[in-house]
């Protein structure tokens, strides 16, 4: 097959979520939706079992919307939600699509690539016209990611949904599987109001998941 052939398909695979592109490595991965094509894919024991675990055990601390999200391209897809205990909560569905550089789960995603690649995924979301400079210039996404590498989480405070905080954070996966990040979504003045029981309990799934992510395959 030709090489621009190969790389059209791979493409159209990804976009409709059969694929997941690793930009680090420059890999394309199978998702767990590739799984409905053959039975050779079978949910990842990783994602169905300590992820899943992890997922419960901080709905359960903090009562909030939890978000599971991995890169697609450009974007952060959402790969899996808990909702929320509250009356009002922050409210999406498994499959919706935000902008890596512009949300609570997309910075810490970022934050692991090189300025380099950041740059790059910036350049291509103007080109695409999903975002306008003067609502998420370089530099301030550029400060954003430099202060989530310092603080370990990103707060979003209504960049995708005006009045909706998200506390966003990276999440131990075990080699070359897909990168995943755990953001806890909710009213702005709630999250802001209980950021610290929301950093302990995302920080202390992180630790029981080191060890499993660190013995998988």
């Amino acid at each position: 097959m030709p090489t621009s052939s190969a790389a059209a398909l791979l493409k159209t695979m990804a976009q409709l979520n059969y694929l997941s592109f690793e930009s680090t490595s420059r890999c394309y991965l199978p998702t767990l939706r590739l799984s409905q094509l053959g039975s050779w894919v079978t949910p990842a024991n990783y994602e169905s079992g300590p992820i899943q675990e992890a997922v419960r055990r901080i709905g359960r601390k903090v009562g909030e919307t939890i978000l599971l999200g991995t890169v697609a391209d450009i974007y952060v897809e959402i790969v899996d939600i808990l909702r929320a205990k509250q009356p009002l909560q922050y409210y999406t569905t498994v499959g919706t699509r935000v902008l890596l550089v512009h949300s609570g789960v997309g910075w810490p995603l970022l934050s692991g690539e090189t300025d380099e690649e950041i740059a790059r995924i910036y350049r291509r979301t103007l080109r695409l016209k999903k975002i306008e400079r003067g609502i998420s210039s370089f530099e301030r996404l550029k400060a954003g990611i430099d202060k989530v590498r310092h603080d370990g989480y990103c707060l979003s405070r209504g960049m995708v949904t005006k009045g909706v905080g998200v506390v966003g954070m990276v999440v131990p996966t075990p080699p070359n599987h897909r990168r995943l990040a755990i953001g806890v979504a909710g009213p702005m003045e709630r999250i802001e109001k209980n950021m610290a029981r929301i950093l302990a309990a995302i920080r202390a799934e992180n630790a029981r998941l080191t060890p499993f992510a660190s013995t998988i395959d």
